[in-house]
């Protein structure tokens, strides 16, 4: 196979899920532990959780000492790099039976990409950040990839965290925006005035759509999966070079993925509905 390669960076500095300052023990485990997470399956390094965290480096200490005694964080005596401990995948378990997403998604997002060629990303909201849950390959042999999972962005960068944020009621939406922003311009290619155009057209036509808007040649859609009370619970999206598509295959693009968000939606109640 032969592979486009694009994988965007975890959004420079990661920022913080909240911007309030940790108070007591718990808040500043959870801090540590949502910086390592978004590593990703190449975890953090001391440094970079002190980055990404702005705690103090006793206190990382001190509280990573907790975590790993725990089992919640461990550390690779190679590498010295943190990453989430085997204790969050039973805790993830159980999580998951709860909110079956990515279950209901899979058959859904599997047959998408094969009729339409390209890769399909479904992003789950996670605080202020847009988190890839699943990333379904196609047959194809050229691939746009852009997200890996378990990548984590701020909420709004890339067309599928776009469309989620644009879905979301307009307030919490602007909130999210507003707590997000220092994040936002530390993107190199971040334009304010277009990602707020783009934001405000994903609400008016119901789905998300780019341009070049995060890294330049790459194109995206992306379209909410809402649930019964017409809330977004999470998106799936696709990416391609600009010149792939022209208008009208966009728009084709744009509702088969809203079909399948649909589908992804009822089953997601098929599942919630059983005993």
């Amino acid at each position: 196979m032969v592979d486009t390669v694009i994988l965007q960076p975890n959004g420079g500095d990661p920022g913080m899920s909240s911007l309030s300052e940790p108070t007591g023990s718990l808040h500043r485990a959870i801090l540590i532990v949502r910086a390592i997470a978004r590593g990703s399956e190449t975890g953090a390094a001391l440094t970079e959780v002190v980055a990404w965290t702005g705690l103090p480096r006793s206190t990382i200490h001190r509280v990573l000492d907790m975590l790993i005694e725990s089992g919640w964080v461990e550390r690779d005596a190679q590498t010295r790099r943190f990453h989430l401990g085997a204790e969050f995948l039973t805790l993830g378990i159980v999580a998951a039976a709860r909110h079956p997403i990515e279950r209901a998604a899979a058959t859904e997002i599997a047959v998408l990409a094969q009729e339409i060629g390209q890769t399909i990303y479904l992003i789950v909201k996670a605080g202020l950040d847009g988190v890839c849950a699943a990333r379904q390959e196609s047959a194809s042999r050229i691939q746009t990839l852009v997200l890996k999972v378990g990548s984590h962005v701020p909420l709004g960068w890339g067309a599928g965290s776009m469309a989620l944020l644009a879905a979301l009621p307009r307030a919490e939406a602007d909130e999210v925006i507003e707590r997000n922003r220092k994040r936002y311009v530390e993107i190199p290619s971040f334009d304010p005035a277009a990602f707020a155009k783009a934001v405000e057209d994903a609400r008016g036509r119901g789905f998300a759509s780019h341009d070049g808007l995060f890294t330049r040649g790459i194109s995206g859609i992306g379209v909410p999966v809402r649930d019964r009370s017409f809330y977004p619970v999470a998106a799936i999206s696709t990416a391609f070079v600009t010149d792939w598509l022209d208008d009208a295959q966009r728009l084709r693009c744009a509702a088969r993925l809203n079909e399948t968000a649909l589908r992804i939606a009822k089953r997601l109640v098929d599942i919630r509905s059983r005993p």
